[in-house]
């Protein structure tokens, strides 16, 4: 049965309530009333108010014809998601909000700590960075086209932040969010139900390795990666135009 937060001393890890979805594997409540306030107004800013922001000005912009605003909710939202992945990453914790407005004030706010926060941390800030590279790009001139046949023509601008992202984040479910355990069978319980989360990561960290390899070896050696692709399919690349060779 879960500890009301008001009868734990700051600091204290308590069990919390039953582990919340995955990706996450475990965490606690708040210790504190001081402590759920800061976390309440943190979680709020980081992952309400600032790409409820970013998402009002990408849908603005589009509906209003400003692609220049729309370009800066791009960028807000690239913002958003690499603060995130610092704080993380920095303070290797992560906090999110479980549940509804009937899930109990003192159950709501939840603080993930441990080796986990750092891999995702990096993969929300690789993410953030990419968007926000883009929405930059627009704003300098550089048009949706021309971003779209650079990407088409070297793929590793694609292949490289999604492949390092994908990594990550399947790294940090391998990795997981684990509450300690009671005993040697309760650590038995604890790896068999976290186990489906560990496949999903290996599945994603290799896919992530696979899309990362292939964008390095395009980035490094493209006349290598042209090469293997016209064996394979019996066609040259199909969206070459010179850049490669150059």
């Amino acid at each position: 049965m879960s500890v009301p937060a008001k009868s734990q001393s700051p600091g204290t890890v308590t069990p919390g309530i039953p582990d919340p979805p995955l990706p996450f594997t475990g965490g606690r409540i708040p210790a504190s009333a001081a402590e759920r306030r800061s976390v309440e107004r943190r979680v709020m800013a980081q992952f309400f108010v600032a790409p409820a922001l970013s998402f009002a000005a990408l849908g603005g912009g589009f509906n209003l014809g400003w692609p220049r605003l729309a370009a800066s909710g791009v960028i807000g939202l690239g913002l958003s998601a690499l603060a995130i992945g610092i704080l993380a990453v920095r303070e290797r914790r992560l906090m999110f909000i479980r549940g509804g407005s009937m899930t109990p004030r003192a159950y709501r706010y939840f603080i993930y700590e441990g080796s986990a926060a750092i891999p995702y941390g990096l993969a929300f800030a690789v993410a953030g960075f990419t968007l926000g590279a883009c929405g930059l790009l627009y704003l300098t001139g550089t048009a949706p086209g021309a971003m779209r046949d650079a990407v088409l023509a070297r793929p590793h601008f694609a292949l490289v932040p999604v492949g390092t992202a994908l990594f990550l984040y399947g790294l940090g479910f391998v990795i997981g969010f684990r509450r300690a355990a009671g005993s040697a069978g309760d650590r038995i319980a604890i790896a068999f139900t976290h186990l489906p989360a560990q496949l999903g990561g290996l599945i994603l960290v290799v896919l992530g390795a696979a899309a990362l390899a292939l964008g390095l070896l395009e980035w490094l050696a493209p006349e290598v990666f042209r090469a293997g692709f016209s064996d394979y399919f019996g066609n040259p690349w199909p969206y070459d135009d010179g850049a490669a060779s150059r």
